[in-house]
C-alpha cells in the first residue's frame, strides 16, 4: 500500500519547539502509511540537528529537507517549490514546527471522515491557543462564538473569515488534478487561501474532538498582529497580496480589507521612516497609493481649512476683546 497521507511541516529555528511537534507526528496511529515532509529554512538555533535525530530514528516517516540558505528571506514560495512537489499522499495536513499535535488517532479520525464523504475536500477541529508566556488564558479556536457567526461552513462563509487553524486541517489534495500555480506567490496568509482554493472543490467538515495546540508566542508571525507596526513592515505587502488574490480568484471584493491594510502599512512606514516600505507598496499597488496620497491630500486641505477657520475665530474673539476694552474705559 502506497502513501496515503502527507504531513507538510515547515521550520525556522524552532529548537524549543520542533521535538513536540515531530513527536506529535510519529505517535500517530493509522491503518494505512503515512510520511512527514520537514522543511528546515536553514535554522541557526539546533532545529536541523534535532531533525535528523528524528529522521535516523523513523527513516520511514520522515522526509527531511534541509536549506543551506534562508529561503523565506529571499522571498521563495518554500512550499510550492519545494515541499508539494514531494508530496505523495492523496490526503494532505499541515503542521508548523512551532506547534503540535496531542491526539495520536487524529490522522486516522480526519482520514476515515475524508474516505466516508467523497464530497469533502476539507476536514478540521478545533485547536487548543496556548499562550506560550501565559499573556493569557488558553483557549479553544473556534469558539463557540465564532461558529455561531460562521454558520453554514462553505467557501463563502470562509471569505468572510478564516475560522480553519492550520495545524488542523486535512485537505483531499486537488493538486493532482490542477496545477499549484493556482497558488500565488508572496501573500500571507497562505494556509487560508490553500483552505479556501480547497473549500472551491468540495464541502468543508469540522469534527467536534479537541485534537491539537496553536501556539502563540513572540517569535511567530501572528503574535499580537494588528496590534503594533511591525507586523505591517514585515508582513503588510504580503497581506495586501492575499486580498488582492482573492479578488483576482474568486471575485469577491475586498476592497475595505485592502485600503485598511494599505493605510495602515503605509503610515508605519512613515511612522518608522521605513522609506524602503512605503517604496514597494508604491511600487507594487500604484492605484491604492495614488487613492491613499489623493485621500491624504484631501484631509490636509480640510485640517488647514479647520485651521484658518479656528484663526479667524481666535482673531475675531480678540478684535472683540480689544474693542469691549475700548468702549469700556470711553465710558469711563
Amino acid at each position: 500500500m502506497g502513501i496515503k497521507l502527507s504531513v507538510v511541516c515547515l521550520t525556522y529555528n524552532h529548537a524549543a519547539f520542533i521535538r513536540q511537534a515531530l513527536d506529535g507526528f510519529v505517535m500517530q496511529q493509522t491503518d494505512f502509511p503515512f510520511e512527514v515532509i520537514v522543511h528546515d529554512d536553514a535554522s541557526t538555533d539546533g532545529t536541523t540537528d534535532i531533525i535528523r535525530e528524528y529522521a535516523a530514528r523513523y527513516p520511514g516517516i520522515i522526509r527531511p529537507v534541509y536549506q543551506a540558505e534562508n529561503q523565506w528571506s529571499r522571498g521563495r514560495h518554500i512550499t510550492k517549490k519545494y515541499l508539494y512537489p514531494l508530496i505523495r499522499g492523496q490526503y494532505v495536513a499541515l503542521c508548523e514546527g512551532d506547534d503540535y499535535w496531542t491526539d495520536e488517532n487524529k490522522l486516522q479520525k480526519q482520514v476515515d471522515y475524508l474516505d466516508a464523504h467523497p464530497d469533502c475536500s476539507v476536514c478540521f477541529h478545533p485547536v487548543t491557543v496556548k499562550w506560550e508566556e501565559g499573556e493569557q488564558p488558553d483557549s479553544v479556536f473556534p469558539d463557540k462564538k465564532m461558529l455561531a457567526k460562521v454558520g453554514s461552513m462553505n467557501l463563502k462563509s470562509l471569505l468572510k473569515q478564516n475560522f480553519i487553524q492550520t495545524n488542523s486541517v486535512v485537505y483531499r489534495w486537488r493538486f493532482y488534478q490542477d496545477s499549484p500555480e493556482l497558488i500565488p506567490n508572496g501573500i500571507l496568509p497562505g494556509d487560508w487561501f490553500l483552505h479556501l482554493l480547497h473549500a472551491e472543490v468540495g464541502k468543508i467538515a469540522m469534527l467536534p474532538d479537541v485534537m491539537a495546540v496553536y501556539r502563540k508566542h513572540k517569535r511567530g508571525i501572528w503574535w499580537q498582529a494588528g496590534q503594533n507596526n511591525s507586523f505591517y513592515l514585515r508582513h503588510g505587502a504580503a497581506n495586501i497580496a492575499f486580498f488582492k488574490a482573492i479578488e483576482n480568484h474568486f471575485n469577491v471584493c475586498q476592497a475595505g480589507k485592502i485600503k485598511k491594510v494599505f493605510t495602515r502599512t503605509f503610515l508605519a512606514g512613515l511612522e518608522d521612516k521605513k522609506t524602503g516600505v512605503i517604496q514597494k507598496l508604491a511600487e507594487k499597488f500604484p492605484n491604492e497609493y495614488q487613492d491613499l496620497v489623493v485621500l491624504l491630500k484631501e484631509k490636509l486641505m480640510r485640517n488647514k481649512k479647520k485651521e484658518k477657520r479656528k484663526l479667524l475665530l481666535l482673531g475675531a474673539i480678540i478684535l472683540l476683546a480689544v474693542f469691549w476694552v475700548c468702549f469700556f474705559c470711553m465710558r469711563k
